[in-house]
């Protein structure tokens, strides 16, 4: 028990050292992302309010971000005060735990995230030329968790319960996340735009990444991978 204790301080002080998961918010609904810390830099993308972003720590009055759009990923500079913290809405407390699952609860909200076995006969895999023991894909997709070998464990389904009314979270919100650190989830709340954000540091001791689920309306929208840090 000790030991988990431990890795779940080691990976959230290893989280916040290097940035937050966090939400466009501008009041022009339009933010210019620039190639550079400065004003006058090239402006390279424009986001809209709620698209998420890793930010990492302030270059002056500049926020260096990743994000993605259209599958790629992407990096630039956004003023400082133009985006909020997930971090800064109202949290989830654990209610319950068991050895595949964990609990975390609001009011009439509860998150139950699940984790499970990696089936290695479920899945194809793409091994990098020349490196035959190192897998590329699997299932002709990029995968988070391991640094080229084979998972042993997945993210097997997150359920939302809203009083009675019951959700879950599509197959593509979890596929290719593996080796997950389920028992340091982080649940936030943001009430004005009845979204729920949901976020854990997963690793293997090599290939460690973070990911954030984000939930309107009852819908899953989209998610946000972080890694190489």
């Amino acid at each position: 028990m000790m030991r988990y204790f431990l890795l779940f301080i080691f990976l959230v002080s290893f989280s916040n050292s290097f940035g937050q998961f966090a939400i466009v918010n501008d009041k022009d609904n339009l933010l210019n992302v620039r190639e550079e810390a400065t004003q006058n830099s090239k402006q390279i993308d424009k986001l809209h309010n709620g698209d998420l972003i890793y930010c990492f720590r302030n270059k002056g009055n500049w926020a260096n971000i990743d994000y993605t759009k259209k599958n790629k990923e992407l990096n630039g500079y956004i003023y400082k005060d133009k985006y909020i913290l997930v971090s800064s809405f109202p949290s989830f407390k654990v209610s319950k735990k068991s050895v595949n699952s964990i609990t975390l609860r609001k009011d009439s909200f509860e998150v139950t995230i699940f984790q499970s076995k990696f089936d290695k006969k479920k899945h194809k895999y793409k091994y990098v030329k020349n490196y035959p023991l190192q897998i590329e894909l699997i299932d002709n997709k990029k995968y988070w968790g391991m640094d080229g070998g084979l998972p042993s464990t997945q993210f097997e389904k997150i359920i939302i319960k809203v009083g009675t009314k019951i959700i879950s979270l599509p197959k593509i919100a979890v596929e290719g996340l593996y080796e997950p650190s389920i028992f340091n989830a982080e649940v936030n709340y943001d009430k004005s735009n009845n979204t729920i954000y949901i976020q854990t540091l997963n690793s293997d001791g090599a290939g460690s990444y973070l990911v954030l689920w984000k939930v309107t309306n009852g819908k899953y929208i989209d998610r946000l991978v972080a890694y190489g840090f």
